[in-house]
């Protein structure tokens, strides 16, 4: 087993390795020379990292698979919520979303003039075709309404442009957690398709601002402005271009050179290695009200099945080393809730001593945890309680050089307490997706929620029976990756959208709150910054630290949309 000595060398070791990289991007960065000039920059420019070749998906049910601005381009929402700013809800195709009185029926008001892009109105059979398409394919259901028991009691066109979705009980937390996340499509199209999931509807319809493919191969595409957009005045930018990166040193070289006005990867100090080459436009909103991302593992599996190994697991990690040397600083530790920085206010105020002991780092207080739970050791390393030796790798895509850096630091730690695990690389997303959202892999992922403007969504993804879709299945359409749910939970998620007093809904909160603690079904990190660059060199009305009207990444579905119809050309001086 490592001293301590020896670990905290190994960890400086990680950290000079980041830095040393780094520097290199940054001198790499000040010698090359841009092959974009500003007349190629009619449209904004987005970049990614770890970027396989493109293929053509705009299946907007499959997020996981589908390519950017599918969701916010093409296809579109009723309405966007989002959690970011204090909690904005803005309307999209709806004109109007009201509950009755007796808060059992939801009506919605459509846009009239609205079109597909081969011309044809966007209709309320349309629309209610979208919020049950559940029926066609459980996957694709955003509402519940596959549920057993399902509180939908029917979706029926009440006028040509309107719709109402009736309730068996109130739901006070449909409007942000569930309604939100519905992808409007065409009917005549989408009710033939006979697997949802699998479709990768190469020649989308969507009635977006920007509806049009105009270029697409496997480093480049881009979707055209939508010449009959039914806003008045937007969108201002003829298009959107999404370029490939292979890593974040890719991408950096990118963003640097001008090659690329907005990208969502982590830059490591940000402030010199991108900022400084341009203080008036090159820019950063690396906003830490988010969620926190989390080592996952499958709970089908044994050992990861028991409440205990993840415990342990958490006191084995040093969240402050990973947050400072993984993540340079900008991603903070969390609790073991991991809920502080975006709910703040939501948060029981008896449970936050035992959240922050829960990921206090102590490899002698995680092996303890371990043998109190029947683990035993034979030398160094640690065997489950049905006498096998504990092992795993962690995977990542190797470009991401924050996480692959906290991953090592990561597993030093693990191996500090016995567990023989090691950092595994990935060549690309579509090497890593599949496997990492169906837990196939042991990794570091992210969390849903964000979108509702309180911790109801977040919850429910995690503890609601019909967001677990199963052992091996992408759970990319819930972000339930760990195949767990609650039943006590989900019955406190029916309170809670049951009542529209917030008194009562942050008690149950605290209820909920205390049920993850006990459970811990992943084990959260370190806060997911929403890793946004962008420049005001060509293009501005980005989301910014001073407003924060929506998530400021570009994969983030639906809010996305807000930002592409704020973004304008700059004025030339």
């Amino acid at each position: 087993m490592k001293s301590r000595y020896r670990t905290r060398i190994a960890l400086l070791a990680v950290a000079f390795a980041v830095i040393v990289a780094a520097a290199a991007t940054a001198a790499f960065a000040a010698t090359v020379k841009s092959t974009r000039s500003a007349a190629d920059h009619k449209c904004p420019i987005a970049t990614g990292a770890g970027d396989a070749a493109f293929v053509k998906n705009f299946n907007p049910f499959n997020v996981g698979a589908s390519r950017d601005f599918t969701w916010g381009g093409i296809y579109e929402n009723l309405i966007i919520t989002t959690a970011f700013g204090g909690g904005n809800q803005y309307n999209v195709l709806a004109t109007n979303v009201a509950f009755t009185k007796d808060g059992k029926t939801l009506n919605i008001g459509i846009v009239p003039n609205a079109k597909w892009s081969n011309g044809k109105p966007v209709t309320a059979e349309d629309v209610a075709y979208s919020l049950t398409i559940g029926k066609q394919d459980k996957a694709a259901d955003h509402i519940g309404l596959t549920a057993n028991p399902t509180n939908i009691a029917g979706v029926k066109v009440t006028g040509a442009h309107s719709v109402a979705i009736k309730f068996k009980n109130v739901d006070s937390t449909f409007i942000g957690s569930q309604l939100a996340n519905v992808p409007i499509v065409p009917k005549a199209i989408w009710s033939k398709v006979k697997n949802i999931m699998d479709f990768t509807n190469p020649n989308p319809v969507g009635s977006g601002p920007f509806n049009r493919i105009l270029r697409f191969n496997g480093q480049d595409y881009v979707l055209g402005k939508n010449p009959n957009y039914y806003m008045p005045g937007v969108p201002k930018i003829p298009c959107i271009e999404r370029i490939a990166a292979a890593s974040n040193d890719a991408a950096t070289l990118q963003i640097v050179n001008d090659e690329a006005d907005w990208t969502h990867n982590f830059v490591p100090n940000v402030e010199s290695v991108y900022q400084a080459k341009d203080p008036a436009h090159y820019h950063n909103a690396y906003l830490t009200a988010a969620l926190p991302v989390a080592l996952y593992f499958d709970l089908t599996q044994y050992p990861y099945s028991l409440p205990a190994f993840r415990k342990a697991i958490s006191l084995a990690i040093n969240r402050q080393d990973v947050s400072k040397l993984g993540e340079y600083g900008y991603a903070p530790a969390t609790s073991a809730l991991g809920l502080e920085q975006m709910y703040p206010k939501w948060i029981d105020p008896s449970l936050k001593a035992r959240a922050k002991a829960m990921a206090a780092y102590s490899p002698s207080a995680s092996k303890a945890a371990f043998q109190a739970a029947g683990f035993t050791y034979k030398g160094s390393s640690l065997m489950d309680p049905k006498g096998n030796p504990v092992k795993f790798d962690m995977h990542v895509i190797g470009g991401w050089s924050d996480w692959v850096a906290s991953l090592q630091i990561i597993s030093r730690n693990l191996r500090d307490v016995g567990i023989d695990s090691n950092v595994k690389l990935e060549p690309d997303w579509a090497a890593w997706q599949p496997n990492a959202m169906s837990t196939k892999f042991v990794s570091l992922l992210w969390n849903y929620g964000g979108g509702d403007v309180t911790p109801y969504a977040y919850f429910y993804s995690h503890y609601d029976p019909s967001q677990n879709l199963g052992a091996g299945v992408d759970a990319s359409p819930t972000g339930n990756w760990e195949h767990y749910s609650n039943p006590e939970g989900a019955a406190l998620l029916k309170q809670f959208k049951s009542t529209l007093d917030p008194a009562k809904q942050k008690a149950i909160s605290y209820k909920l709150q205390k049920i993850f603690l006990d459970e811990m079904p992943f084990v959260p990190l370190f806060i997911g910054p929403r890793w946004s660059t962008y420049s005001t060199k060509h293009f501005d009305g980005w989301v910014t630290w001073k407003n924060q009207y929506v998530d400021p990444i570009f994969s983030t579905q639906q809010q996305v949309e807000k930002i592409l119809l704020s973004l304008h050309p700059v004025k030339a001086t």
